[in-house]
């Protein structure tokens, strides 16, 4: 692992369960830099996420067992839900 880095448990949420898409479970382990901006990444993922749902995703981060950031992302206006199609 890189130094100044640190290694969380992360997955996306939607309506509280993990999001699957095409049976492929949104969660995993991610190495993310130290800083302000740590957590930048999750929330591009995350966004990128709720555009193609066209819904509001969750990110979430855990260490060593402990939560280390959450956030939600809404879709952009343009973003269409894709369970309605």
């Amino acid at each position: 692992m890189r130094p100044n880095a640190n290694e969380y448990e992360t997955e996306l949420r939607l309506n509280g369960e993990v999001i699957v898409l095409d049976g492929m479970p949104y969660q995993g382990r991610t190495v993310l830099p130290e800083g302000p901006e740590q957590f930048a990444p999750l929330e591009r993922w995350a966004k990128g996420v709720a555009e193609t749902l066209g819904e509001p995703v969750t990110w979430r981060a855990v260490e060593k067992g402990e939560l280390a950031g959450r956030g939600t992302v809404q879709p952009g206006p343009g973003a269409q839900n894709r369970r309605a199609l």
